[in-house]
């Protein structure tokens, strides 16, 4: 199962929402002020209370061979539905053993012996910080470079939107 957030800039409209609901049924929507503990995006405006300074993430749980598959699922998902995206966003940090182990393509038994210590302690299901889990030595970071694709997939709106402004964008894409 592969988590992350897509950053859609201004409030969602009922419509739009129906139309993203009606394509896919792991996702999750929530509409925000801009600004708290939103990341800083240049294509967003400084919230002022209006409904141009109002953002909405879609958080998906999706089924894909790949991390980046899963990303580009969700971005033509959002596309479909008439939506404008401003970025790809990791999603919530807070993970069990059992979604490192789908994250990182191992049997749960393997992972549970590699793990940090648990920030948030339970018996039966303690929880981890993702960040944390990769920079613990255990290996997992060279299984997975999330922060690479959505970083990817961010650049590739960004110039998506400037397209329509360059005069040869074919120049561009040679640079690829």
């Amino acid at each position: 199962m592969r988590q992350f957030r897509l950053l859609v800039a201004g409030e969602m409209a009922e419509a739009a929402a129906d139309a993203l609901f009606g394509r896919a049924d792991d996702l999750c929507v929530e509409t925000l002020p801009v600004g708290g503990s939103l990341p800083v995006v240049p294509s967003l405006p400084p919230g002022d209370g209006s409904v141009a300074a109002w953002v909405s993430w879609v958080a998906f749980d999706r089924a894909a061979p790949t991390f980046i598959d899963a990303v580009v699922s969700g971005v033509r998902d959002l596309d479909a539905a008439g939506l404008g995206i401003a970025a790809a966003l990791p999603d919530d940090s807070l993970v069990t053993a059992e979604v490192v182990a789908e994250r990182v393509g191992w049997a749960v038994e393997a992972v549970r012996d590699r793990l940090p210590a648990p920030v948030g302690a339970h018996p039966r299901r303690p929880v981890f910080d993702w960040g944390e889990v990769l920079e613990s030595g255990s290996g997992f970071a060279s299984l997975v470079d999330e922060e690479a694709a959505l970083e990817a997939v961010s650049l590739a709106l960004r110039l998506r939107g400037l397209a329509p402004r360059l005069e040869r964008m074919a120049a561009i894409r040679s640079l690829l």
